[in-house]
């Protein structure tokens, strides 16, 4: 008798195992993934997140610095990995003028192929569910990281856990009414303590609802809160993803070390001043060496001593048809 398989089984997407050996290569003459942050605004305070005691000031990025920028990836590489958001709230645009919708459409009438955003979603009404559908846009991240509201509350401080799991779901309902396969929408959980026995029940019913399920380990921004889970020393390392591949630019054009330099601690360039290829060919390409020559010591210190370079991972859980 032939054994009936099941409809519909998880499945884990991306294991760390397959990913790092291409992860840690450096990305060649131009990145591989650009982080813009359009504002470093934020409406929450997160217990995970250093953003309320973040040093250089708030701003939000004027136009004529986010068409370059966007123009420079369109004129070198479509495919570019462009996320809209660096270190802030891009929900917070939202009724600006330009708004968020405008900047991702200007990136995709200027062809880019992979246009994402990062957001906690406790603003993501109807209204601007359907501005992001409109708008093209390839990807959507919503950290949410727990299962229950009393841990969401911890963790997620000044949001509505029952508000922005509505919202989530209303966006995926939206897609099909509006007969859109884009945004893929991502909800991500940061393991902790705190949460860690939460993880199977939301990887269970975020897939059930249609999303993929990101589960990624807590980073400690570059020492800057505590991060148990990085128990690695400089002695295991390995070349980190973020520097090797990725470029960060706050809402003034500096260029900074990585993903987690979110004060600016070290700055590598300035793209209104300069060209995205040129900023990514000096200075950062000096740090791209010494991570790929394992000549850590000689780093600046920010990079020298963060561990975070074990946290530039994450699994990824969906339902398999």
């Amino acid at each position: 008798m032939e054994v009936e398989k099941p409809p519909m089984s998880l499945k884990k997407v991306i294991k760390e195992q397959q990913e790092i050996a291409g992860r840690i290569q450096d990305a060649g003459e131009f990145p591989r993934v650009i982080l813009i942050d359009t504002i470093s605004f934020c409406n929450l305070r997160c217990s995970m997140c250093v953003h309320p005691n973040m040093r250089r000031q708030k701003g939000i990025m004027k136009w004529p610095l986010f068409t370059k920028i966007i123009d420079e990836i369109a004129e070198v590489d479509k495919n570019v990995r462009i996320w809209m958001v660096f270190f802030g709230e891009a929900l917070l645009l939202k009724r600006r003028k330009p708004s968020i919708f405008d900047m991702i459409a200007y990136a995709k009438n200027k062809g880019l192929t992979d246009v994402v955003l990062n957001s906690n979603a406790n603003l993501l009404d109807e209204k601007a569910a359907r501005g992001l559908i409109a708008s093209g846009l390839d990807a959507i991240y919503i950290g949410i990281d727990a299962f229950h509201p009393e841990t969401y509350a911890k963790i997620r401080i000044g949001g509505n856990y029952e508000q922005t799991v509505d919202n989530v779901r209303r966006l995926i309902h939206l897609k099909k009414e509006m007969h859109s396969a884009k945004p893929d929408v991502f909800v991500q959980f940061v393991e902790m303590d705190i949460n860690t026995a939460e993880k199977e029940s939301f990887v269970a019913y975020w897939t059930k609802q249609g999303a993929t399920a990101k589960i990624r380990p807590k980073v400690s921004w570059a020492g800057l809160i505590e991060a148990p889970n990085l128990i690695l020393d400089n002695n295991d390392r390995w070349p980190c993803y973020w520097a090797m591949q990725t470029m960060s630019i706050t809402d003034t054009g500096q260029v900074v070390t990585c993903a987690v330099d979110l004060d600016a601690r070290y700055v590598a360039g300035d793209v209104a001043k300069q060209s995205l290829r040129e900023v990514w060919n000096g200075e950062l390409r000096k740090l791209r060496q010494l991570h790929a020559a394992h000549q850590f010591a000689d780093l600046p210190p920010n990079c020298r001593d963060c561990r975070d370079w074990q946290s530039a991972r994450a699994d990824y859980y969906a339902v398999n048809p």
